[in-house]
């Protein structure tokens, strides 16, 4: 059986490519929605990896908090509007982007899991450097794992 280091990180590449499609889809806000549901089941397996009681609340809150760029995620999706060339280039955008960002979230949780045992009493400056440390290697993560 594999250690628990190599189970989550095969959760969080799993839903990362998840969220790429979720961002892929065409339909603005729909994508936001997909994407935000898998960021909260990707947080719902690492807690049961954890063995730590998962909190929906608290998932969103470190979301939230982490992600703070909903704008950036909206405006990709509302690019999307434009017919043709938006919808494309919407579409890899919000796909690269939630992505990478999932990617990032699902090893800042995994690290608040390991380290701290939950989502509570957390360092959040910590927290907000790790997460943009790991945001670029969900970029490349993405960019490897892409099916042009």
């Amino acid at each position: 059986m594999p250690d628990k280091a190599s189970r989550a990180q095969k959760i969080i590449q799993s839903n990362a490519l998840f969220a790429a499609a979720g961002g892929a889809i065409p339909i603005p806000v729909l994508d936001v929605g997909a994407v935000t549901l898998v960021q909260l089941d990707m947080l719902k397996a690492l807690c049961q990896l954890h063995e730590v009681n998962y909190s929906e609340l608290e998932g969103k809150a470190i979301i939230t908090a982490l992600s703070g760029s909903m704008m950036a995620r909206l405006s990709a999706s509302a690019f999307k509007i434009i017919p043709g060339i938006g919808t494309l280039l919407g579409g890899i955008s919000m796909a690269a982007f939630s992505a990478a960002n999932t990617y990032s979230l699902g090893k800042v949780f995994d690290f608040l899991l390991s380290k701290y045992g939950g989502l509570d009493n957390v360092d959040m400056e910590e927290i907000k450097k790790l997460f943009q440390e790991e945001f670029e290697k969900g970029k490349a993560f993405f960019d490897k794992n892409r099916q042009d």
